[in-house]
């Protein structure tokens, strides 16, 4: 008798999700090369056509002639055979493919051929007798979709006769020159991604075995099975196996799983060190090891765990990893009550003895410490730990066993067992690993709403083992703001370099007027007074009017390690915490200093526009292009504040603001002085940029109308703000570029007055900010 759900006809694989991506990140590169190696590919398709004069025209011709006859054959072929078989989804999905690889291979082509930059036209498309050729012949684009759609099929034949139709197009194509190598590839990807695409939203006939083709295999190997029941509690197929020779356990594994979490795991890579991440098991053959050997470790190492019976093939896509069932309940399904100390003691024995043995589990939680119904510790799931694990690994099993069993019978019950059994020592190890990131996603998940147990949990072993605190291990690689902003400083030294490209250092040097670049470094300099006097006019209380300027001097180091927004509230906040006040006070004049900067500029924008409309207005003239880009950023806005999380965390930013910044912006407005100093400090920093970015352009021999320039200036600055790079690298040079050449001026002129203004305005002050950040850090003022 098998009891279980009904399992479904048609899956997604997680592996075709990956083949998809992986494709996609192939012809990115490939398009990426034809710009950067534009005559690596030209040359290596103009080597293939010389060799058509050599081969003789015999076998050419006839390779042609079977090639096409078999890639026109061949649809209506496979069609035909497939509708014999009673597969009429398949023979849909069949056509969508060839359809669609069809007509995106055409539209590609005329793209290449047309609007396309030069160095991808003259990559892709071939020269026919001086003539532009087809950059991506349609006919294999629509071979590769198709036979990418019936893979999962047993038609081995067809697979011969499709793989031959396109390669042997391809070799007479290059030889002849009707085909770029670039276009060859383009065409092989275009169509994997097709098909692939179709197999993704349409699904696949799925490969999983049913409870009776378990139980035949199960039958046919020596178990005398009765009863199967399906037991789900995880994400992969169990069963429970009653037969003559006891219960037993049953672990499923087919190939419609291969690849799932793969995309998460590697960014768990790449945000966290490996030593507290499970092992991820990208393939079924890849999972039966690991599991099989894991189980084996942990029984050796003297722990119990489920013992291993057999590994069972289910045809050639399935196999079946029997083990003793213990029936119990697992940890996290169970009271205080019902967890005795004894229990505990004996789950401390079990990590005990996995710590001799140098094995890791890395899935300690609640969900996989079992308690049996003879009240005896087992670890359940081992399949993601290693042998001879490092120590870091063995600590973050402890620190996880500590969180999931305080989770269930409260810290003091779970310190003093622990101690009791394995040490001070041992037990005061995992504090540092006391941390979310060190515990399973299952633990983290239990511990929403309760993150006071690790504060308490971490307290009282220190408490208890009489040791100092470490601090906690670096487990975190790189953080996603980090990312981001590395990504986005790589950017902005890539438009960097192309700017400087078309500038001569050495007539920059000879052509600069380094008298207005004195002038310029004075100005840069009254900007962090005025930015100071800003601040200040909304701190109400008495806060050393240098030691604010050292912060704002600091910033211009702190810039290339933290987006611009960021560090200046950071920094702030900081040096007025430093100087006594309050930190919500501290926070709410930050705030309230960033709300007058903001609602200063944006008028201001608006005046010096109108002022400047008769001499720059006309020029200004923004493209279709910058016009897209402004509505789709609009349109993400708008996407992201529908998403519940996102609206939760504006409401509290503005509840915060309510609560703490309008009051403080409330009494600088009745006091008159104040409000004065601090209006005078924003005029100050704005118009200290402003006339900067003028002087600078006189260095190098340009001219422009000042209300335009400062127009300009603090549009370029506020996008700086904005983007989430060093300083606004990238950004900012471009936005201010920009503006400046609709003004009239030379585009060399302009590329090199905004990088004159960038190296006095962000470079410059980089070695001053160093000097005072670290002076006033050893000094703790900041």
């Amino acid at each position: 008798m098998v009891e279980e759900p009904p399992l479904p006809r048609r899956t997604r694989r997680p592996i075709d999700g990956l083949r998809l991506v992986f494709v996609l990140v192939l012809m990115t590169a490939l398009a990426a090369l034809a710009v950067v190696a534009e005559r690596t590919l030209t040359g290596l398709t103009a080597d293939l056509a010389d060799v058509n004069r050599v081969v003789p025209s015999g076998p050419v011709d006839f390779i042609a002639l079977a090639s096409e006859l078999a890639s026109l054959l061949l649809p209506p072929v496979l069609v035909f055979m497939l509708m014999v078989r009673g597969r009429m989804r398949t023979t849909v999905e069949l056509l969508a493919a060839g359809a669609v690889a069809s007509l995106s291979a055409a539209l590609l082509s005329n793209w290449l051929a047309g609007p396309a930059p030069e160095r991808l036209h003259d990559t892709f498309v071939p020269v026919v007798d001086g003539f532009d050729g087809t950059a991506v012949p349609a006919m294999p684009t629509l071979l590769v979709a198709m036979m990418t759609v019936v893979s999962r099929l047993q038609l081995p034949r067809t697979r011969q006769v499709a793989t031959f139709a396109i390669a042997g197009s391809f070799a007479v194509w290059l030889f002849q020159g009707e085909v770029t190598v670039g276009g060859l590839l383009v065409s092989l990807g275009l169509g994997r991604a097709v098909g692939l695409l179709v197999r993704l939203i349409s699904g696949q006939p799925s490969l999983a075995p049913n409870g009776h083709k378990v139980a035949a295999v199960m039958r046919d190997n020596g178990y005398d099975v009765t009863t199967l029941r399906a037991d789900p509690v995880d994400k992969y197929r169990r069963y429970i196996a009653e037969s003559t020779q006891g219960s037993l356990g049953v672990l499923v594994l087919d190939r419609d799983n291969d690849g799932a979490g793969v995309v998460v795991r590697a960014a768990d890579q790449i945000r966290t060190r490996e030593e507290v991440l499970p092992r991820q098991m990208v393939t079924m053959r890849n999972a039966v090891n690991q599991i099989t050997l894991q189980a084996l470790a942990v029984s050796r190492a003297g722990a119990r765990t489920p013992k291993l019976r057999n590994v069972l093939r289910i045809g050639s896509d399935a196999a079946a990893i029997i083990y003793d069932h213990v029936p119990g309940t697992i940890l996290s399904k169970m009271t205080a009550d019902q967890v005795s100390d004894a229990m505990l003691e004996d789950l401390w024995r079990q990590l005990g003895r996995l710590r001799r043995n140098e094995v890791a589990h890395r899935r300690i939680s609640g969900r996989t410490i079992l308690v049996s119904e003879a009240g005896k510790v087992w670890l359940l799931d081992p399949s993601g730990g290693e042998v001879a694990a490092p120590e870091l690994a063995i600590r973050a099993d402890l620190a996880q066993a500590l969180v999931g069993c305080a989770l269930v019978v409260g810290v003091d019950r779970t310190i003093e067992t622990a101690i009791r059994v394995l040490g001070r020592d041992v037990v005061s190890a995992a504090i540092p690993l006391l941390q979310p990131v060190a515990l399973a996603r299952s633990t983290r998940l239990d511990l929403k709403g309760r993150r006071d147990v690790l504060t308490k949990l971490r307290d009282g072993l220190v408490s208890s083992t009489g040791q100092e605190p470490d601090e906690p291990v670096r487990l975190q690689r790189l953080r996603p703001l980090s990312l981001l902003t590395g990504v986005g400083a790589v950017f902005a030294v890539y438009l960097v370099g192309t700017q400087l490209s078309d500038v001569s250092l050495t007539q920059l040097w000879s052509q600069t007027d380094w008298r207005w670049l004195f002038i310029a470094i004075v100005l840069m300099f009254t900007s962090y007074i005025g930015a100071t006097f800003a601040l200040l006019g909304f701190v109400p209380e008495k806060v050393p009017f240098w030691r604010v300027v050292g912060a704002q001097v600091s910033l211009g180091f702190l810039r290339l390690f933290a987006p611009a927004t960021v560090g200046v509230v950071a920094i702030n906040i900081r040096v007025l915490t430093k100087a006594g006040v309050a930190a919500p006070l501290a926070a709410a004049s930050v705030a309230a200093n960033q709300v007058a900067n903001v609602s200063i500029t944006f008028p201001v924008i608006g005046i010096l526009g109108v002022v400047s409309g008769s001499s720059a207005a006309p020029d200004i003239d923004p493209s279709l292009n910058t016009l897209i880009i402004v509505l789709i950023v609009l349109a993400a806005a708008a996407v992201l504040a529908l998403i519940p999380p996102v609206r939760v965390r504006l409401r509290a930013l503005w509840s915060d603001f309510a609560e703490r910044g309008l009051p403080r912006l409330l009494d600088v407005l009745s006091n008159p002085r104040k409000l004065l100093v601090a209006l005078a400090g924003i005029v100050l920093q704005s118009a200290s940029l402003i006339f900067c970015f003028y002087v600078c352009l006189k260095a190098v021999g340009g001219a422009a109308n000042l209300a335009a320039m400062a127009v300009v200036q603090l549009v370029g600055n506020t996008l700086g703000m904005a983007v989430p790079t060093p300083g606004g690298l990238g950004a900012v040079e471009a936005a201010l570029t920009a503006g400046v050449s609709t003004l009239g001026v030379g585009a060399t002129t302009a590329v090199t007055a905004v990088l004159v203004f960038r190296l006095v305005s962000f470079w410059l002050p980089i070695l001053p900010g160093w000097v005072l950040w670290t002076w006033m850090q050893r000094r703790d003022l900041l």
